[in-house]
């Protein structure tokens, strides 16, 4: 798994200098979201223990500090690298708005009924056989 992430980070730091993840840890209410970043390196793999735990995930840990440091989620495909949230951080929480009034809004627009019609469909449509074309890039 690391061999990947290690030649995406080499790829990217031949056209960039300055590489840097940014994380965006969110609330379970989406009211208060944490912003941190981090440089993006390249990792030993021989560092590293990896398992599978229980829920079939590819997990790595430091091999000195025992500390969880990677879990690779092959059925979803994706690759977490577990950083440590730093106490300066940035932190942005959003108040609630107030539930918009419908017919308020609706009256700020100058909604008119006539910008909608519904009818039944009258007329049988026939159905074309169409062909996909899949381009890779």
């Amino acid at each position: 798994m690391l061999e990947i992430w290690n030649e995406r980070v080499s790829s990217i730091r031949e056209k960039y200098k300055h590489l840097r993840t940014v994380v965006l840890l969110k609330s379970d209410d989406l009211s208060e979201v944490a912003v941190f970043e981090f440089d993006t390196i390249r990792y030993d793999h021989e560092l590293y223990n990896w398992e599978w735990n229980k829920n079939n995930n590819l997990t790595g840990t430091n091999i000195k500090t025992g500390e969880h440091c990677f879990t690779w989620q092959s059925h979803g495909s994706q690759f977490t690298i577990a950083e440590e949230v730093p106490e300066k951080c940035l932190i942005i929480k959003m108040k609630q708005p107030e539930k918009l009034n419908k017919d308020v809004v609706l009256k700020a627009l100058g909604f008119d009924k006539s910008w909608v019609t519904v009818s039944q469909k009258k007329n049988k449509i026939e159905r074309k056989p169409t062909t996909a074309t899949v381009h890779n890039s």
